[in-house]
């Protein structure tokens, strides 16, 4: 999936996407008074790779309903929120049966991350979701 498709979805589904500096994050999905909205910070994401990523998650937020307040303290509820945007963003960018295709055909990780024009990171935390959740993957 590209970003310009990503977009679509989010043009789609009345999410609106606003570029808004925030201090130390990437991007932020918002649900006020059934208003859907998603805050990217352009200013942190220095290639459209980042981009991608970043607003594949917080569409993940969007379609998963995984949401908590600003002001969340509480961890485990962050973190089983983040997770299941994760999920959603992961199956998206990279669907599993095309990943476990490219990894029988001999790609290597950064094969795959290039294939599927995430960055090494983004595609290593992928693969380990899939694994964590499916065992082996070839």
């Amino acid at each position: 999936m590209d970003l310009n498709s990503l977009y679509d979805i989010a043009e789609r589904e009345n999410v609106k996407v606003y570029n808004w500096k925030l201090d130390d994050i990437d991007g932020m999905y918002m649900n006020y008074n059934n208003i859907n909205a998603i805050a990217l910070n352009y200013n942190r994401l220095d290639t459209s790779i980042n981009e991608k990523c970043t607003l594949s998650e917080e569409l993940g937020h969007y379609f998963m309903d995984a949401v908590y307040p600003a002001s969340c303290k509480d961890k485990v509820l962050i973190s089983k929120q983040e997770y299941r945007a994760k999920k959603w963003a992961y199956s998206i960018l990279i669907p599993l049966k095309k990943l476990k295709e490219k990894i029988s055909q001999g790609f290597n990780l950064y094969d795959l991350a290039e294939y599927f024009n995430v960055d090494y990171k983004y595609m290593y935390d992928c693969i380990n979701f899939y694994t964590e959740k499916y065992g082996i993957l070839i």
